[in-house]
C-alpha cells in the first residue's frame, strides 16, 4: 500500500527554478488544468507513432510559476496494452495520484500490445510534448522503470544520453554490457533481487562493473532475499531525494 504523504516534500522546493508557461490541455479548454491528464501521441517519425501516456502534476501547479523536475516512468511487460488507466495502479504514477504534493511532473506512457520499450522515437516525441506544454526543468529530467521499463530506463538513456539527468532502474531485464560506455556518463541507480527469477544478479553487477570499466558509477542496491517483485522500492523517500540532486550535465 501507498503510504499518504510518503516523506517531506519540502526538502525539494529549493531545487526548483522559477518560470511561467501555461499547460495546453488535451482538449485544449482554457480552464485550469488537472492534475492527472490523459494524451496520446500520434505522429508521423521514422514510422506512424502511437503512444497514450498520463501526466500527472505536482499539486498547486496551477497556481504557481515554478518549472518542475520530469520523471518519465516505464512499467513492465504485463501493463502493456490499450488502457491507459492501469498506469495509474503502479510506481511513481501511483505515488503521484495519492499524493499532491509529490514534487515531480510523472510521465507514464502505455507500451502497446506485443512491443517493448525500444521506440525512442515515440518516447522522445511524447517528452517533447510535455516539455512543449508543461514548465519542466530541462536538466532534470530523469527515466525510470521496474522489470521491461527497468530494461527500458537503461536503453533510453544509452540512446538519448544527453536527454536524462539520472536513470533509476529496479529488476532490468536482458541487459547489454556494450551499453556501458554511454552509460558511463550518466548517474545511475539499480536495485535488484538477489533471487529474482528472470535476470540473475550476476547479469547485473557485469553491467555495473562494465559501467564503471568505462569511467562511470553506478549505485548498485542488491536486497537480500527479494525475487523480481520489488515495485515497493518506489516507496522509498531516498530515491527521490536522490533523483532531484541529480542534474543533466552541460554537453560538450
Amino acid at each position: 500500500m501507498i503510504r499518504p504523504k510518503l516523506f517531506g516534500y519540502l526538502l525539494f522546493s529549493a531545487l526548483v527554478a522559477v518560470s511561467a508557461r501555461a499547460l495546453i490541455t488535451e482538449n485544449n479548454s482554457s480552464h485550469a488544468p488537472a492534475r492527472l491528464e490523459k494524451h496520446t501521441l500520434e505522429k508521423v517519425l521514422s514510422h506512424h507513432a502511437r503512444m497514450q501516456y498520463l501526466v500527472s502534476l505536482p499539486g498547486g501547479y496551477a497556481t504557481r510559476s515554478d518549472r518542475y523536475p520530469l520523471l518519465l516512468y516505464l512499467h513492465g511487460g504485463s501493463l502493456r496494452g490499450n488502457d491507459i488507466d492501469q498506469m495509474k495502479r503502479f510506481g511513481p504514477a501511483e505515488i503521484a495520484e495519492a499524493d499532491p504534493e509529490f514534487p515531480f511532473i510523472v510521465v507514464s506512457p502505455q507500451c502497446p500490445p506485443g512491443e517493448i520499450w525500444t521506440d525512442i522515437d515515440a518516447l522522445a516525441a511524447v517528452l517533447d510534448d510535455v516539455i512543449q506544454n508543461c514548465r519542466v526543468d530541462t536538466d532534470r529530467v530523469y527515466v525510470t522503470g521496474h522489470s521491461m521499463g527497468g530494461r527500458g530506463a537503461l536503453y533510453a538513456a544509452y540512446k538519448m544520453p544527453g536527454r536524462f539527468a539520472a536513470v533509476l532502474a529496479l529488476s532490468p531485464i536482458s541487459l547489454i554490457a556494450g551499453w556501458a560506455e554511454k552509460l558511463s556518463a550518466i548517474p545511475l541507480w539499480i536495485f535488484h533481487g538477489a533471487n529474482d527469477q528472470f535476470t540473475p544478479a550476476k547479469e547485473v553487477q557485469e553491467l555495473v562493473e562494465a559501467i564503471a570499466k568505462s569511467g562511470g558509477h553506478t549505485e548498485f542496491t542488491l536486497l537480500p532475499d527479494r525475487d523480481h517483485y520489488i515495485l515497493d522500492v518506489y516507496n522509498r523517500p531516498d530515491l527521490y531525494k536522490w533523483l532531484a540532486e541529480q542534474r543533466r550535465k552541460p554537453t560538450e
